[in-house]
């Protein structure tokens, strides 16, 4: 019975949104930028960069879209710390705010972050993302954005924590 409910809970639920997901317009995003450690994780690794690209998908006239977006962050080296790379993935909701000219944005989400320690096996971790950001540059073609992020990754031994900042494009 119970499978029975959740069943009929997530038909009624895809046909309340399928019609948004069918006239959703779709933005392929890439950038690149500053990954800063703090807490924690500051006195295991050092500032380093990122590479990012993602797909956000947004209903005209809903100020809310979704985006999944990956990444590759590598940490600089705190002497005598090993070099951490991370591998990122998430899915967040985007709260679209109003703005002329600039486009400003509230970022929220879950993911999944790979550590990799030099000479260690690489581990999982769940995690969660908080982010404002501006889109530069409105219609269609090409479009800039600008985002700074925080993510926390829940990990057995402590957190890590880091900051970026991503400047970047978007068609």
């Amino acid at each position: 019975m119970r499978t029975l409910r959740t069943i009929a809970a997530l038909t009624l639920l895809l046909l309340l949104i399928a019609p948004g997901l069918a006239i959703a317009q779709p933005r392929i995003m890439a950038g690149g930028g500053l990954s800063t450690p703090f807490g924690d994780f500051d006195s295991a690794a050092g500032p380093g960069w990122h590479a990012t690209g993602g797909l956000q998908l947004e209903v005209p006239s809903i100020p809310i879209a979704l985006r999944a977006d990956g990444g590759y962050h590598a940490f600089g080296e705190q002497s005598p710390a090993p070099k951490i790379t991370m591998l990122s993935g998430a899915l967040s909701a985007v709260v679209i705010l109003p703005g002329v000219g600039l486009g400003p944005y509230l970022l929220g989400g879950i993911g999944m972050y790979r550590r990799s320690v030099e000479d260690l096996d690489p581990v999982s971790d769940p995690g969660f993302q908080l982010a404002f950001g501006v889109d530069i540059g409105s219609g269609t073609g090409l479009q800039g954005f600008a985002e700074v992020r925080f993510a926390n990754v829940n990990a057995d031994v402590g957190d890590a924590r880091f900051v970026t900042a991503t400047f970047g494009f978007s068609l």
